[in-house]
């Protein structure tokens, strides 16, 4: 089903591209238009499946599965920076680029260790965590709930995926605040009812979770 989803979105690429080099008066949706109305909020958590998937091929020894899944989780990368705010495009070029030094070195026979393999996704699950925040907060500003309600379950997603890979953990509130927002922003996709007042704690939980993160993070590769 996955792949006939890819195959839909190359082809409306294609048609796009097409429509715009023979200059057709008709106005059509840009590629930007696709992904920022449809495209993210199908595949906003499918990263951290790939990692995970990744990660049972490289214990197996599958080196070329795992560069594969690898290289889809890239690809995201790729797309979501097509759409990020200025705060976050650092951070997912770092990452990108990251996943490329791994592919290479996975596809040409030398295998990364563990502890590197481990490192760059949990690089990978905050970068997306911090970017998906800060979408929660633009949709915020512009009044879009629903864009809002996706791009925080994202966020608490990735946020928590994130401490799966690293030996630097959540703080236990923040781990509690990431799961009560996915609890909530979960709830309001399937059209229950929700509090104002409840979405705002929410956002400044993820909030906080990430920035705590990020100031450990930075002082863990300052003192390596």
């Amino acid at each position: 089903m996955k792949r006939m989803i890819v195959s839909f979105f190359l082809a409306i690429v294609f048609a796009l591209c097409i429509s715009q080099t023979l200059g057709a008066e008709q106005k059509h949706e840009t590629l930007e238009d696709v992904v920022e109305e449809e495209i993210w909020i199908i595949f906003a958590h499918d990263p951290a499946g790939y990692l995970h998937d990744a990660w049972g091929n490289f214990l197996i020894g599958d080196m070329q599965d795992t560069a594969y899944n690898i290289r889809k989780t890239k690809a995201l990368l790729k797309l979501e920076a097509t759409r990020a705010e200025k705060e976050t495009r650092d951070d997912l070029a770092a990452s990108i680029k990251q996943l490329e030094g791994l592919i290479t070195s996975l596809e040409v026979g030398t295998a990364p260790t563990r502890k590197a393999l481990r490192q760059a996704f949990a690089q990978t699950e905050y970068a997306l965590s911090n970017h998906h925040y800060h979408k929660a907060l633009h949709y915020k500003a512009k009044g879009d709930y629903d864009k809002m309600i996706y791009a925080l379950d994202a966020a608490a997603t990735h946020l928590l995926h994130r401490s799966t890979w690293a030996d630097l953990k959540l703080d236990p509130n923040d781990a509690l605040a990431a799961k009560e927002a996915r609890s909530l922003t979960r709830k309001a996709k399937r059209g229950e009812k929700w509090l104002p007042g409840k979405l705002h704690e929410a956002i400044e939980g993820i909030g906080r979770g990430i920035r705590r993160l990020g100031d450990r993070l930075k002082q863990t590769k300052e003192g390596s």
